[in-house]
């Protein structure tokens, strides 16, 4: 028992990285299969996002006038 405490005290770094290794993946995990997958929310989600293009003063020397989009990105 004595040479199993002395092998703990020695190497006490390594047991508590993978200690906390083991903790932050089990997290994950619980936080993962908590979370609800809906693909068909997602997808909306995605379609709901609006791109406003705005254009910096410096570059706006720069843009066509004929067209939305600036030339220069």
């Amino acid at each position: 028992m004595e040479t199993f405490i002395d092998f703990l005290v020695n190497n006490y770094l390594w047991f508590l990285i993978i200690f906390l290794i083991i903790i932050f993946a089990l997290i994950g995990y619980l936080v993962d299969s908590v979370t609800p997958k809906s693909k068909s929310k997602m997808k909306t989600m995605q379609k709901n996002v609006s791109y406003d293009k705005k254009v910096h003063p410096s570059v706006e020397a720069y843009t066509n006038e004929e067209f939305d989009d600036p030339l220069i990105h």
